[in-house]
């Protein structure tokens, strides 16, 4: 067979290679399997209608049992009343674990103001305790001038000539000089220009107080016995006698503990003078005593001193400004900050941490300086007199003052509320009471009168802000006047610088708290 004729040729069937009796029976084998898988899935979709069906029917009856039980309990409980929370006595087996609870917040709560009360109050009780013991710190100077007088031949002792005697049993250091040695001291020559002198050394808070013997005392007393009036004269002692002091110095020592050893002295002094000087003066003296001036007898035994206040605390309405006062400007900063705290919450969630800061730093220095006017102006409102020391800007000193105080005390409890707040916040009470402690322990009492634990008030702002009143409304020495300022601005310096980080330190821990939070949320 040639190749055109098997390529004409069909391609051999199935039958060909099989035969035709294979080939059927594959065929009734294809056709009884699919007719099988046919029945198999009607048979499996019945079922699965006949079990819905069925399902849904058990359903239907459980919902009918359900919604004729709750009617049931419905019509049984209808007379009933409704379950509240009511309230209960404190020794309900309820609140058991609440009274303990109770129990152990009390203890905690008196646990800390015993330890507050035990810590902090005894520094202001300790400024006033045992002031007797730090006499030695204060500074008397005495300065007697008087002499001997030479009488027909007898020399008359100096009426000044026991003090030193007495002095020796005060307490204090007393420095004690007569003309000479003053004159070498200070370089003055005359008895007036000593007497100025003793008030400058005074005025300069150099010493605390000065007693002044002045010249020709016991020279005038013998005269008034041997010359007959009218040409003679009286012996007042409180012409010759003078102690000198400010008690506007510091209004709470020096009336009640500075001035003791000079109220002593005099006591002293009378005493000797009338029981053992003028008797032996007048057995000195050549004449007798009926031969004397009836009123110079009477002067002379009359032996007194005189008090020169030379900075007097007057009028009273000083209290308010120079002592109450400046706890007032601070408690009122801590208002400030307390009112605004809302504002400032809500701002924080709007600005930027620097504007924050801006914000923070803008609002309290320009309301410290409308408050520190209004303070101001309530002393003006009371005839405090604004005129004298600084002329007639006496006023806008005394304001530009109390601004910077305020700023110095305002900034260092906002700070620190700014921590106690993001802790602690029930606690804050205890930090102003503190501070209030501190520098009133240190500012209202004389630190020579104080243990040496007391001289951290030297860099309290109350301590320099008060020592600025005392000048300005007092008119004072102002010698320390820089030193007052520079520790104000420094505290105001110090708080400004502070005051971001603890801003950022705030803000962080509020973060984290948040951050904490929604976790603890999310895992529950």
């Amino acid at each position: 067979m040639s190749s055109d004729q098997l390529s004409a040729e069909e391609p051999p069937s199935i039958e060909n290679f099989m035969g035709t009796d294979i080939h059927d029976s594959v065929t009734v084998h294809r056709e009884l399997t699919r007719n099988n898988a046919e029945v198999l899935a009607r048979t499996f979709t019945d079922n699965i209608a006949e079990l819905t069906e069925d399902h849904s029917q058990v359903y239907s009856e459980e919902e009918e049992e359900r919604e004729k039980a709750a009617s049931i309990i419905e019509s049984k409980t209808s007379d009933l009343v409704p379950l509240e929370r009511t309230r209960t006595t404190l020794f309900s087996p309820h609140l058991k674990s609440e009274r303990k609870k109770i129990v152990l917040r009390f203890l905690w709560i008196n646990f800390v103001i015993a330890l507050f009360c035990f810590t902090v109050l005894p520094i202001f009780w300790g400024s006033l305790y045992d002031s007797t013991r730090y006499f030695h710190k204060v500074n008397y100077l005495a300065v007697i001038q008087d002499e001997p007088v030479n009488v027909r031949g007898v020399t008359v002792p100096a009426m000044g000539s026991f003090i030193p005697q007495i002095i020796a049993e005060l307490p204090g250091t007393w420095h004690i000089y007569n003309t000479t040695t003053f004159q070498d001291k200070f370089g003055v020559n005359s008895a007036g220009e000593i007497d100025q002198k003793v008030i400058d050394e005074i005025f300069d808070e150099h010493y605390w107080l000065a007693i002044n013997v002045k010249a020709n005392a016991t020279q005038t007393l013998v005269e008034s016995f041997l010359v007959p009036p009218p040409l003679g004269q009286v012996f007042n002692s409180s012409n010759f006698f003078e102690v000198v002091y400010e008690s506007a110095k510091d209004i709470t020592s020096v009336p009640s503990s500075i001035l003791a050893p000079v109220q002593a002295l005099e006591t002293y002094f009378k005493q000797i003078y009338n029981s053992r000087y003028l008797p032996g003066l007048f057995s000195q003296l050549p004449s007798n005593l009926s031969d004397y001036n009836p009123e110079a007898l009477s002067y002379a035994t009359s032996m007194s001193f005189h008090y020169f206040d030379y900075r007097p605390f007057t009028p009273r309405t000083l209290y308010g400004p120079l002592l109450g006062g400046c706890i007032y400007a601070l408690t009122i900063t801590i208002f400030q900050f307390l009112i605004f705290t809302p504002l400032h919450i809500k701002m924080a969630g709007l600005l930027s941490p620097k504007h924050i800061i801006l914000y923070r730093l803008a609002i309290a220095w320009c309301c410290f300086f409308f408050l520190s006017l209004f303070y101001c102006t309530v002393s003006a409102i009371f005839q405090i007199s604004f005129r004298g020391t600084f002329g007639r800007g006496k006023f806008m000193v005394y304001w530009m003052t109390t601004w910077l105080y305020m700023l110095a005390v305002g900034g260092a409890n906002e700070n620190v509320a700014s921590i106690i707040f993001t802790f602690c916040p029930p606690y804050f009470g205890f930090w102003v009471v503190f501070f209030v402690i501190i520098n009133m322990s240190t500012s209202f009492f004389s630190m020579a009168l104080n243990n040496y634990f007391f001289r951290f008030g030297y860099m309290l702002p109350m301590h320099n802000a008060l020592d600025l009143y005392r000048v300005i409304l007092a008119d004072l020495s102002r010698s320390h006047m820089g030193r007052n300022y520079g520790i104000l601005v420094a505290w105001v310096v110090l708080n400004t610088a502070l005051f971001p980080f603890i801003m950022k330190f705030v803000g962080a821990t509020i973060r984290k708290r948040a951050a904490a939070s929604k976790t603890s949320g999310a895992t529950h």
